[in-house]
C-alpha cells in the first residue's frame, strides 16, 4: 500500500455523529480491531452530551459544530495534512475489520481512482421488510463474511453511499463538504462525489464490507425540515455546479413523489404530509428567487 514515491499510505477515520452516544460507542469499538492501524481516528459530535461514557482516548474528540457536512468538515481540519486517505462512516455502520486494510490497497492499486464506497451486505434504511438491523445480526453477517475470497472486484460510479466512503485526500487536497448544507446535509454525499469526480474515478469496491444499520434517528427528524431539503437542496446544487439538471430534477422527483403517493394513507401518511409542507415551502422559495439550503435551521 504505497504511494507514488514508495511511502506507504496512511489512514484516517472521522465519525460524524450526534445525540446516539450507544451507536457511537458500538462503531468506535469495533473500529479499534481494523486490520491496519489509522494514523488518525477522529470524532466530530455537536457537544459532549453526544459522546459514549468510555470512548478509547485514541480517538481524538472535536466538538462545537451540527450538521452532517460541518461535522466532516470540522473532522477534516482538526486532522489537517496527516493522512492520505479518508474514510467516513455513519454511526450506525457497521465495518469489518479488513475495510481500510483493503481500501488502502485499492488506491494503491488503482491510482486512476480518488474515491470508492464500499459492499453494504445489508441495510436497513432501505429494507422494507427488515427494518433497523440489530447489532448482534450486523456482527454476524460481517464475521461470516471474513473467510470469503477476496476479489479484488470493483465497479467504476458516480455516487458514494454516506454510510461509508473513502476519499484519497493527497490527490485532492483542497475538497471539503458544502457547508451551505446544514443540519441533515441531504445529498452531501452525491454532492461531494460529483466534485471528487472532477479529479479521478469512483469505484464500488466489493472487499470493503460493511452492515448498515439504518439506526433510527432517536427523535431527531424534523420532517418539514427534510421535506425543505428535499427540494431545495437539489436546486441549489444545479445553481452551484455540482448537479447537471437532469440529476437535480431526479432528486426532486423521487423524494417528493414517494411523498405524495404515501400521504394519502397508511402509518406513514402524517408524517409524510409533513414532508409535503417543506417540499411546498422550498418551492415557493426557489420560485421567488431565493435558493437558501440553510432555512431549515429556523423551521
Amino acid at each position: 500500500m504505497t504511494t507514488s514515491d514508495s511511502r506507504p499510505l496512511t489512514a484516517a477515520i472521522i465519525l460524524a455523529s450526534a445525540g446516539r452516544p450507544q451507536l457511537l460507542d458500538d462503531i468506535a469499538s469495533r473500529l479499534m480491531e481494523q486490520t491496519v492501524t489509522p494514523v488518525a481516528r477522529i470524532v466530530s459530535v455537536p457537544n459532549e452530551d453526544s459522546l459514549p461514557a468510555g470512548l478509547n482516548p485514541a480517538w481524538t474528540v472535536v466538538t462545537g459544530t451540527k450538521g452532517l457536512a460541518a461535522q466532516r468538515n470540522a473532522g477534516l481540519d482538526a486532522l489537517g495534512d496527516g493522512a492520505d486517505v479518508v474514510l467516513f462512516f455513519d454511526d450506525d455502520a457497521i465495518v469489518r475489520r479488513d475495510y481500510v486494510e483493503q481500501a488502502l490497497a485499492f488506491f494503491r492499486d488503482h491510482p486512476d481512482f480518488v474515491g470508492l464506497t464500499g459492499r453494504v451486505l445489508l441495510d436497513g434504511a432501505a429494507s422494507k421488510t427488515y427494518g433497523e438491523v440489530p447489532l448482534e445480526e450486523a456482527d454476524r453477517l460481517v464475521i461470516e463474511s471474513e473467510p470469503e475470497p477476496l476479489t479484488g472486484g470493483f465497479e467504476p460510479g458516480r455516487t458514494l453511499f454516506g454510510a461509508n466512503f473513502a476519499f484519497h485526500r493527497a490527490k485532492v487536497p483542497d475538497i471539503r463538504f458544502d457547508g451551505r448544507l446544514p443540519l441533515y446535509s441531504w445529498l452531501e454525499d452525491h454532492d461531494f462525489a460529483r466534485r471528487l469526480l472532477r479529479s479521478g474515478g469512483i469505484a464500488h469496491v466489493e472487499d470493503c464490507v460493511i452492515v448498515h444499520r439504518g439506526a433510527a434517528s432517536g427523535g431527531r427528524t424534523n420532517h418539514v425540515r427534510l421535506g425543505y431539503s428535499q427540494m431545495m437542496n437539489p436546486i441549489y446544487l444545479h445553481r452551484s455546479g455540482s448537479f447537471p439538471l437532469w440529476l437535480a430534477a431526479w432528486e426532486i422527483f423521487r423524494p417528493t413523489a414517494k411523498n405524495v403517493v404515501q400521504s394519502v394513507r397508511g402509518p406513514a401518511a402524517e408524517w409524510r404530509r409533513e414532508r409535503l409542507k417543506g417540499n411546498r415551502m422550498a418551492l415557493g422559495d426557489a420560485l421567488g428567487g431565493r435558493i437558501t439550503p440553510e432555512r431549515i435551521t429556523s423551521l
